[in-house]
């Protein structure tokens, strides 16, 4: 994978990213805390989650090594990761935050030489080249977006059509 494919893909990223942030939107303030079932995260914790995997990326990406410690700021359910969500108070403060995380790994990326997307980087969940890691940014974002649109839906929340990128500047 080569940069200029990689950042083609970003361009395509900053589109659904300015859905998702629509979508944070639908939720309302009333409405982040909003989980189906106890056990599972919440809304808030969803959203903080896929821009926090980004910050935490977009920190450790040109390190050869990302520790687990590192990761666990990005899980809502750890210590460091409770703490993240908890100044995530408001949709305005959600959405400042994941604009803040997105141009984060946007700016890493920026930096990166083609030459260093291929180095590896070693993480808690495997080793895999630089390319692959922003590469994961993007699954994990669809994947949790997916579930959210689920969460809207059963809240009973008006979200925007997944394809609406016209009104979603991010």
């Amino acid at each position: 994978m080569n940069k200029q494919a990689l950042l083609g893909q970003r361009e395509y990223f900053k589109m659904i990213h300015g859905v998702t942030l629509r979508l944070m939107a639908s939720f309302g303030d009333d409405g982040l805390d909003f989980r189906p079932k106890p056990e599972m995260r919440s809304a808030r914790e969803l959203f903080a989650h896929i821009y926090l995997m980004e910050k935490v990326w977009a920190e450790d990406i040109r390190k050869s090594k990302i520790t687990q410690e590192s990761e666990n700021r990005a899980i809502p359910e750890s210590a460091e990761g409770k703490a993240e969500v908890a100044k995530l108070k408001t949709v305005a403060d959600l959405q400042a935050f994941a604009r803040a995380a997105h141009q984060a790994l946007d700016d890493a990326l920026n930096a990166i030489t083609d030459e260093e997307l291929a180095n590896n980087v070693e993480t808690p969940f495997g080793t895999y080249p630089i390319w692959q890691m922003i590469a994961f940014a993007y699954d994990e974002h669809w994947h949790h977006r997916g579930q959210l649109y689920t969460y809207a839906r059963l809240a009973g929340k008006d979200a925007p059509m997944l394809y609406d990128y016209e009104n979603s500047p991010a």
